[in-house]
């Protein structure tokens, strides 16, 4: 690695780089194509972040074709799987999937740097093995730490500079770094300078990385105490205590985590190499030989949860991190019985083929070989078509928030199904899926809003100019979509006055709320009405039309003293 790339080629590779983000960021902010397009968006992001920064941190002028053969299919791999995660936003005016989104960067991160590692490998003279594979990632990661520590200093010193110049009424310096013609270049041909200067500094990120191994052999030791202690304690006390807390899966996983890292950071020489005395030696040897005890204990949380609510997102999370944690403990366990004391033997083997394993599974969960959200709405819809749950207690919400695309292609369809039978549910689904962010820009009619709405007892007693000013009121309020609300214009003598008196309510999936409307010398005004509401109901229409509307006489009346107006609390 430190027979860096040419300095014209680096240059290039950034300036272009820098062009095609800022190009996107643009689209973005005029909300203009590709960011019209989520599945050209994210796609077309992906490609212009992974091919730069794989090409940055592993060509050479050694090894340039060969790796270029490489990264190239690899980023084009990624930016396909960002093209099916941008599929999975639309339609736009419907879902909001960040969630994925969110995940889709984290879990391309990991296949990223699993991917440069092979790539480094394949790269170079070297025949692959779990030590060389291991100081490549070290050296990778504390590279890429470097860099954006090194870019975010640079951005801090900028905008100090920007910050004083604006003291003395300067702001030309403060405008700049807001222009993104300025500041996503900048950033840019920062990191890749960053990169050049810290992989000319192999020795540095050795040391540092000889530090932090240096820093985890005193740690698995206790690590090793803490996992046997545990593990004796267990038949004293049951696991109804770790199932209590609601995340006994989570930390057991942790540990398996925390002792797969620790141990092959320890052990990451050759298998004659041991780094402890023989007592400790053997400690962190049964602490690996009982890990498939913990796989079996999260196993059966995770079955317990998913028996009695069925598969959601983050359970499904969970089994592929519990196989990925079971495949690793019990690979160790079997190469512990062959080979006893010398199992470390086949521990080299075993990491490069999970290395491998991990990598494929971060690729697959962005794919639709492994969609979770579409693996959940089929457990939750399959639930409740078992009877496991019943129509009125079914999670609509978590569909809405949490299951995207997917969610929302379930919720049609099991909203046609129950269109006549669940008028409510309908109802609740129908206001479900409206999508501020995408219509911000699209305010609807008054049109629209009238057939949003009921009146009783008809359209006719409703006056028109009170339509419009509740329709203006409404978007007043910062509200974007009609779709979320039912509106009811009630008009009905409160004041046996024999003159109608006029409520609007707005009926969401979340509350309820009502204002009564008066004129005030000719102009309409509405004030805030109490909304009660014990059961929950979340569809008047059906009983409005039902015409079961009645007034109710306040058990107390009001006391007025004099100028004194006393209101009693209802």
């Amino acid at each position: 690695m430190d027979n860096q790339l040419p300095k014209p080629f680096i240059i290039t590779l950034a300036v272009l780089q820098a062009i095609a983000l800022t190009l996107l960021y643009s689209s973005i902010e005029n909300n203009m194509w590709p960011a019209t397009n989520p599945v050209w968006l994210i796609s077309l992001i992906t490609f212009s972040m992974s091919f730069p920064l794989l090409v940055l941190m592993s060509v050479n002028k050694s090894n340039i074709k060969s790796a270029l053969i490489l990264i190239l299919p690899f980023s084009l791999l990624l930016s396909l799987l960002g093209a099916y995660v941008g599929f999975q936003q639309e339609p736009q005016e419907y879902v909001i999937n960040g969630d994925l989104t969110s995940v889709f960067i984290f879990t391309v991160l990991i296949a990223g740097f699993k991917g440069l590692m092979y790539i480094q490998q394949f790269g170079s003279s070297v025949s692959i093995s779990y030590s060389s594979l291991f100081k490549l990632s070290w050296r990778n990661f504390i590279i890429f730490a470097e860099c954006w520590l090194f870019v975010l200093i640079f951005w801090g010193i900028l905008n100090l500079g920007a910050a004083l110049f604006d003291i003395l009424d300067i702001n030309f310096f403060s405008e700049l770094l807001r222009n993104e013609w300025f500041w996503i270049p900048t950033l840019t041909l920062a990191f890749a300078f960053a990169s050049v200067i810290f992989r000319k500094l192999l020795n540095v990120e050795d040391n540092i990385a000889f530090l932090l191994q240096t820093l985890i052999k005193f740690l698995l030791p206790v690590l090793s105490v803490i996992s046997l202690s545990f593990l004796a304690t267990l038949p004293f006390t049951g696991l109804s205590k770790l199932w209590e807390t609601g995340s006994g899966s989570l930390l057991v996983m942790w540990l398996q985590v925390l002792t797969l890292f620790f141990v092959n950071t320890v052990y990451k020489d050759e298998s004659s190499v041991r780094p402890y005395h023989l007592i400790l030696h053997r400690l962190v040897f049964i602490s690996v030989a009982l890990l498939p005890v913990y796989s079996v204990i999260s196993a059966y949380g995770i079955y317990q949860r998913i028996e009695q609510h069925g598969l959601t997102v983050d359970r499904c999370w969970g089994i592929l991190i519990w196989f990925l944690l079971a495949c690793f403990s019990f690979s160790y366990l079997v190469g512990i019985i062959a080979k006893r004391d010398n199992w470390l033997e086949p521990l080299s083997k075993i990491n490069i083929v999970m290395g491998w394993v991990v990598l494929v599974s971060m690729l697959a969960v962005n794919s639709p070989l492994l969609n979770f959200q579409s693996l959940s709405a089929q457990s939750q819809i399959g639930r409740l078509d078992d009877g496991k749950v019943t129509i009125e207690e079914f999670d609509y919400y978590y569909f809405e928030h949490s299951l995207g695309r997917q969610g929302y292609l379930a919720m049609q369809l099991l909203k046609q199904k129950i269109k006549t039978s669940h008028p409510e549910q309908h109802t609740t689904i129908d206001r479900m899926y409206a999508n501020d962010e995408f219509t911000s820009t699209q305010m609807g009619t008054v049109d629209d809003f009238i057939k949003q709405s009921t009146f009783w007892p008809s359209r006719d007693l409703i006056p028109q100019d009170l339509i419009e000013m509740a329709f203006s009121e409404y978007y007043s309020h910062g509200r974007n979509s009609l779709k979320e609300s039912s509106f009811y214009f009630i008009g009905i003598d409160l004041n046996k006055d024999d003159e109608l008196e006029f409520i609007l309510i707005n009926e969401r999936n979340d509350y309820t709320s009502a204002y009564f409307w008066s004129l005030d010398s000719g102009v309409w005004v509405s004030r805030y009405i109490n909304v009660e509401n014990p059961e929950h109901v979340k569809l008047l229409k059906t009983i409005i039309d039902n015409d079961e509307i009645f007034i109710v006489e306040p058990e107390y009346s009001d006391l007025k003293i004099g100028d004194v107006y006393f209101e009693m609390s209802r």
